[in-house]
């Protein structure tokens, strides 16, 4: 098995503690990618890999070990990239 990542070793209590805290954040509120990756089923690697690439979700880094995504931006973010079909 792979390492395990900061979700792995949370707790269900803890993850839904997470989840309810985002949505019930005002938009300005910030949050670490493992929020982020809970709320919408995102794996941690997706969004290390678009903030390398670009096309993700925009974020800020305050510091060189810190990322942090702001809910307006999540939500403007998931909205516009909804599909209107598969084809």
């Amino acid at each position: 098995m792979g390492r395990l990542t900061k979700i792995d070793k949370m707790s269900e209590c803890q993850k839904k503690a997470l989840i309810k805290d985002f949505r019930n954040a005002p938009l300005e509120a910030e949050f670490t990618p493992e929020t982020i990756a809970l709320v919408y089923h995102l794996s941690l690697a997706w969004l290390q890999k678009k903030r390398c690439e670009g096309g993700g979700i925009p974020f800020t880094k305050p510091t060189a070990k810190t990322v942090l995504y702001k809910k307006e931006d999540v939500l403007e973010f998931m909205d516009n990239n909804r599909l209107q079909h598969t084809a």
